[in-house]
């Protein structure tokens, strides 16, 4: 496989790497906004091979993920896209990524743009003080997290930085001892992210306008992200013998409520949806705790055979996504349940009368 990044040269450069899984238009309306304000030549897209903060976890295979990407930019002026990643074994780290850029682009000023949510994360980075030495290090507004908070993490990750003149609009500049800069770039604030995209279409949820279309056709098309029943006998064992879906929802249920989970909805979706035959909803009162719900549901329903096949949103905690086959399981943070409204979206779906009645609002019928 060879580099598919535009071989031509450019001055100033924007490198936007990271999982990618998927693109959407929260990551390509930030390059957009950087490359005017910045004035850069190009946006270059690496999407991550294996990203070291995942290896452990299930993503998309690379081909994918990086076709994605080529379709998402297609045709667009200032935009390309780099296989580099898929070319190198190994964790994919950000430190060796713009090494090689800098051999490749040979004179050109690289910038390196991250996320503000990725850049309160940037200590556990492999050599991340050597980054803004590298590139220059743009970090974009994210939705809920200030100014503030960026500059205190600034002073603790580069305790010889000095703030310098910044942009026009008042985001601030620094350099480092070693003679790197850190950019701060306003960007207009969409609130989309790869993780809910993946849960909304394992949902059998809408992800119109998240994305753009090329790439929602090829996720269609190839079927990723979407959340099929596999009809497996090892996600739903209990000893030798095989539950049904029915018994396997009353007993994962139970361990919802045992984990102190909340009004605990139980919807029947047999015959209605192809994802699962069982939704089960539930919330808890702060992202830690549903985080220790997932976990310990994991845990303790493995000793019974009952493996989770899938899970996706448990680093953030606010909707986590557990996919045991023939039951699918939403843990939420209350504010964010409320928002997404799983339940007014299947509000004509049969409720278990063993599961709370969030129509009469009222707990279930007391189980022999």
């Amino acid at each position: 496989m060879t580099d598919r990044s535009d071989s031509r040269r450019y001055e100033r450069i924007g490198i936007l790497g990271g999982t990618l899984d998927p693109v959407h238009f929260g990551h390509l309306r930030s390059a957009e906004e950087v490359r005017e304000q910045l004035g850069l030549d190009q946006i270059l897209l690496v999407p991550a091979a294996r990203p070291p903060h995942k290896l452990s976890g299930s993503i998309t295979p690379f081909f994918h993920r990086f076709r994605m990407a080529e379709l998402a930019v297609d045709g667009v002026p200032g935009f390309s896209v780099s296989d580099m990643e898929g070319q190198r074994p190994g964790p994919s780290y950000s430190i060796d990524t713009l090494v090689r850029l800098r051999q490749l682009y040979q004179g050109a000023q690289l910038f390196f743009i991250i996320g503000a949510d990725a850049f309160l994360d940037l200590g556990s980075w492999k050599s991340y003080e050597q980054i803004p030495s590298q590139a220059r290090l743009v970090v974009v507004s994210r939705p809920g997290i200030s100014m503030e908070q960026m500059i205190n993490r600034v002073e603790g990750l580069f305790p010889d930085a000095r703030q310098v003149a910044g942009l026009e609009g008042g985001m601030p500049q620094f350099e480092t001892g070693r003679g790197g800069k850190i950019l701060f770039v306003h960007v207009t604030l969409l609130d989309i992210s790869s993780t809910n995209i993946r849960q909304r279409s394992r949902s059998g949820l809408s992800v119109r306008f998240l994305l753009p279309e090329k790439v929602l056709e090829y996720m269609t098309e190839n079927q990723i992200y979407v959340r099929r029943k596999t009809g497996s006998e090892d996600g739903r064992r209990s000893g030798e013998d095989l539950l049904d879906s029915e018994s396997l929802a009353r007993r994962i249920y139970r361990e919802v409520v045992d984990n102190k989970g909340e009004k605990v909805v139980v919807l029947d979706m047999r015959g209605i949806s192809p994802v699962a035959d069982f939704f089960i909803i539930a919330q808890g009162r702060s992202t830690k705790q549903v985080q220790g719900m997932a976990s310990r549901m994991k845990r303790d329903l493995s000793r019974e055979h009952i493996r989770c096949q899938g899970i996706e949103g448990e680093s953030e905690g606010s909707w986590i996504l557990m996919d045991f086959d023939d039951v699918v399981v939403h843990l939420f943070y209350e504010p964010v349940r409320g928002f997404f409204d799983l339940e007014g979206l299947w509000y004509e779906v049969p409720r278990m009368p063993w599961g709370y009645d969030d129509k009469a609002g009222k707990g279930p019928e007391q189980e022999s």
